[in-house]
């Protein structure tokens, strides 16, 4: 009986529809079909030259604050094993160390702190135009290959947003081979001695 009732008013509203709502309906264009494709933004640092090579003068760039906060970091420990496995230290001894392993670690938080800022600038300076030119030819990689959404791999994997994806949506290998092969980089001069 529903199923009768159901056709019933399907009928009715087909009927009930004027010619120029069912033209219009249609007329009305098909939903495009999406193709999903998933890429992974953290291999593109590794895996494409350009920015690889900008990364790679950046790490330069902040080798030696690197060392600087490791060598504070070694003092600090020292310092510190000293002050607890040293019982013969006077009160005044022990007060005084501990004064200065405070020092030290206020210093290195400090330090830290200004190169964490610079770095995050530096590399917003050095990477932004080639991250520019990357975004430009992702688009027209998907424009060429009909992709139409692209999603971040480590995102998916972060947020337990993806619950299966065939192994042929995963264009990252593709993408750093197509853009190295448009955008050759050369070989960083040997530095002077």
């Amino acid at each position: 009986m529903m199923a009768i009732l159901g056709t019933a008013l399907a009928a009715v509203s087909v009927l009930g529809q004027t010619p120029a709502a069912t033209q219009s309906a249609a007329a009305s264009p098909a939903v495009p079909k999406s193709r999903i494709a998933i890429l992974s933004f953290l291999a593109l640092r590794e895996g494409l030259d350009e920015l690889r090579q900008k990364y790679e003068i950046l790490q330069a760039e902040f080798a030696p604050r690197a060392n600087e906060l490791d060598s504070l970091q070694s003092t600090i420990e020292t310092k510190e094993k000293l002050l607890n496995e040293n019982k013969n230290l006077t009160p005044l001894q022990a007060r005084k160390l501990a004064d200065e392993v405070e020092g030290f670690k206020k210093e290195y938080q400090r330090k830290l702190e200004d190169s964490q800022e610079l770095a995050r600038k530096r590399e917003a300076e050095v990477t932004a135009p080639v991250l520019d030119k990357i975004s430009d030819f992702l688009e027209k990689y998907c424009e060429r290959h009909g992709i139409t959404h692209v999603f971040d791999y480590g995102q998916l994997v972060e947020a337990n947003a993806a619950l299966y994806a065939a192994p042929n949506t995963n264009i990252t290998e593709d993408f750093i081979n197509e853009y190295n092969k448009a955008n050759p980089v050369a070989a960083a001069a040997p530095k002077r001695p």
